[in-house]
């Protein structure tokens, strides 16, 4: 996803669901944004904290060899640059997961904040590279979830987690459809209150 979705975020709290579930022993942390330092300590972070072992894809680090030597591990996690649509290095990033001898899942982390086209235009440049599914994040900053819930309904995108705050991991919860259409309402219904105060 792009830039400020909220995917090392997320990541952080699939990792400690996963390890309070499973324990750290099975599950590794791999970074491919080499872009930004704040990216990879922050995930180091989260692996310290955790007890995982956290690992960058870089020049020198292929994602083939850097998947091939976390082979015993039953979980990997791979947070991806955060890059605008734009930007020329998403074709590299693109061509790393495409290039990976082992077959990755790949969820599209979509921020609730939004704008529509913002999100459609996220959601072109990704689904021509396999989508599994979605993540949507950042729900309890959203004013509306109408154009999130219209992206995932007209493509059907199957909707993996829910995530808003910062708690970790307790601000993630299971893709259920039925709480983001409850969430969306929640929202309608806050904003006519806001503009109609004396109803």
């Amino acid at each position: 996803g792009p830039t400020g979705a909220g995917k090392t975020t997320t990541i952080g709290k699939l990792a400690a669901r996963y390890v309070l579930k499973y324990g750290p022993d099975s599950l590794a942390l791999v970074t491919t944004d080499c872009y930004r330092v704040a990216a990879y300590e922050q995930l180091r972070t989260f692996g310290r904290i955790l007890g995982v072992p956290v690992r960058v894809v870089d020049e020198k680090n292929s994602l083939d060899a850097t998947l091939k030597s976390l082979k015993s591990k039953a979980l990997i996690l791979i947070d991806t640059a955060g890059l605008s649509v734009q930007d020329p290095n998403m074709k590299e990033q693109f061509s790393l997961l495409e290039t990976a001898s082992v077959r990755i899942r790949k969820y599209l982390v979509l921020s609730a904040i939004s704008q529509q086209q913002v999100l459609q235009s996220t959601y072109e440049t990704y689904r021509r590279h396999g989508l599994n599914g979605c993540v949507v994040t950042k729900l309890d900053e959203a004013t509306s979830a109408g154009e999130v819930i219209s992206l995932i309904a007209d493509n059907r995108l199957p909707l993996a987690y829910l995530a808003g705050g910062q708690k970790i991991p307790d601000d993630l919860r299971s893709g259920d459809s039925g709480v983001l259409v409850s969430k969306a309402l929640e929202l309608l219904e806050k904003n006519e209150t806001n503009q109609n105060p004396e109803r």
